[in-house]
């Protein structure tokens, strides 16, 4: 397939945005690059596995179109069918991706040299990459989310003084369309131009919005915010196969004060440890964060058996923290920009 670059991806307060602005940005930002080399390394991957008779079965394939589908809310067969006609792909597009995902996820597929191709057969099978992988569409949601800080900045009377950098914007479009793989080359020069300078005072933009919400203040009065679910937890816990066992092994840590990983050894199951921030922590977050260090959780009836948790460590949320400080900077960068989002941006049905 060849990605319709005059096309619209988006449009931003019914401004158009062109596929082929996507795809320049995509290229400033070096995804296009990182794509491009995922691809080959899927498609050198699933070769090896072909020639060793490993390659993925059929059950496979379907799980993963299945999957696929479900992400993308087309059950229906023919939501699907068209869904594909409507982007120009095939089936054996389909397919030729699901191969090289699975290929890609198997160990040692990073350690293949990807190598390089240039060639029309080559371009088409990375468009189809861009749309099928859902990539293209991340691309034009970044860039969007860009339109949206531009538009903040503008509501809060901040003025991007530094001009455009006619030099950088040249040098990104001759370096777009020098890569025949993005299709620019096709294009007038001049909207190729046009669209650099547009996609990088856009990303100017971000930086200064980023820039403008990096208010210390701010960041600890956000983090002070979440001090419960922002807490970080270190636990360890064990499966045993029978509750009367957990028990018995709760008794010994509570009781005796004895390490659960000792109990659990005893008891023929091993410990783990376990660390995450509250928000990171999924079910767990409830039971933890109502615990003291020291304490024990369970047992807890689950599929596996009887759980048990012996909670270490709570650590109250700081500022100080370069985890949770750009987490924090996420969430007021979010929130300087959901007022310029919302309603905004309407998708092509094509992208």
């Amino acid at each position: 397939m060849r990605l319709p670059l005059d096309d619209t991806a988006f449009t931003y307060d019914e401004r158009p945005v062109a596929i082929g602005a996507v795809v320049l940005a995509a290229v400033a930002w070096g995804e296009w690059t990182r794509l491009r080399g995922a691809l080959e390394l899927g498609r050198l991957a699933a070769g090896r596995l072909e020639q060793r008779g490993e390659a993925p079965d059929g059950e496979e394939l379907h799980r993963r179109l299945i999957a696929w589908r479900r992400e993308r809310r087309l059950l229906a067969a023919e939501d699907y069918n068209a869904w594909l006609t409507a982007r120009g792909l095939t089936l054996e597009d389909m397919t030729a991706h699901l191969r090289r995902a699975a290929a890609s996820e198997r160990p040692g597929a990073v350690k293949l040299d990807a190598g390089a191709r240039d060639d029309d057969a080559a371009a088409a099978e990375l468009a189809a990459e861009a749309v099928l992988s859902g990539q293209l569409r991340s691309w034009g949601d970044r860039l969007g989310r860009q339109a949206a800080a531009a538009r903040a900045l503008e509501a809060r009377g901040v003025e991007v003084t530094d001009a455009p950098d006619e030099e950088g914007a040249e040098a990104l479009a001759s370096e777009a369309r020098a890569d025949r793989s993005t299709g620019l080359h096709g294009l007038p020069p001049e909207r190729v131009a046009a669209w650099a300078v547009e996609v990088l005072a856009l990303d100017r933009a971000w930086k200064h919005l980023a820039a403008e919400v990096a208010d210390e203040e701010l960041i600890q009065r956000c983090v002070r915010s979440h001090h419960l679910d922002w807490q970080r937890l270190a636990w360890e816990e064990a499966t045993f196969a029978r509750e009367d066992v957990a028990h018995e092994a709760a008794l010994w840590v509570r009781e005796e004060g004895t390490a659960l990983s000792a109990i659990a050894e005893r008891a023929g199951t091993a410990a783990r440890a376990g660390e995450a921030y509250g928000y990171d922590a999924g079910e767990l977050t409830a039971l933890l964060l109502g615990t003291a260090p020291g304490e024990l959780v369970g047992p807890l009836a689950t599929e596996a058996g009887w759980r048990l948790l012996h909670l270490h460590e709570r650590v109250m949320p700081t500022p100080e923290d370069p985890q949770l400080r750009a987490r924090a900077l996420e969430e007021l960068l979010e929130d300087a920009l959901a007022p310029h989002l919302a309603g905004r941006m309407e998708w092509n049905a094509v992208i």
